[in-house]
């Protein structure tokens, strides 16, 4: 399959937090139309991933997205007020921007 039909192309992604190596090495790609799932029990690094594919953290190696590709994420824990009145509709529609 050629790279321009990939949505996602990750490769040799390492990630580290000083002297804590949490992923090493990674490749892989996403085709147009696929879904990927990504499992692993706690501390395994799904997280970490998903940051570093959203430019949240520093990483070594190289993630390309299809040009005016969108991605969304949703923390498993938002720091917000607890009297702040907001629908699960409400943040995509805030963090979509």
């Amino acid at each position: 399959m050629e790279r321009e039909e990939h949505v996602l192309d990750v490769r040799r992604l390492s990630i580290r937090f000083g002297s804590i190596g949490v992923l090493r090495d990674l490749s892989f790609h996403v085709a147009a139309g696929t879904t990927l799932a990504i499992l692993g029990p706690n501390g395994a690094g799904k997280t970490v991933l998903f940051k570093a594919l959203i430019g949240a953290v520093p990483y070594e190696g190289e993630i390309r997205w299809k040009p005016a590709t969108r991605i969304g994420y949703v923390p498993q824990k938002l720091d917000l007020e607890r009297d702040v009145p907001i629908t699960g509709v409400d943040f995509l529609r805030a963090c979509g921007r």
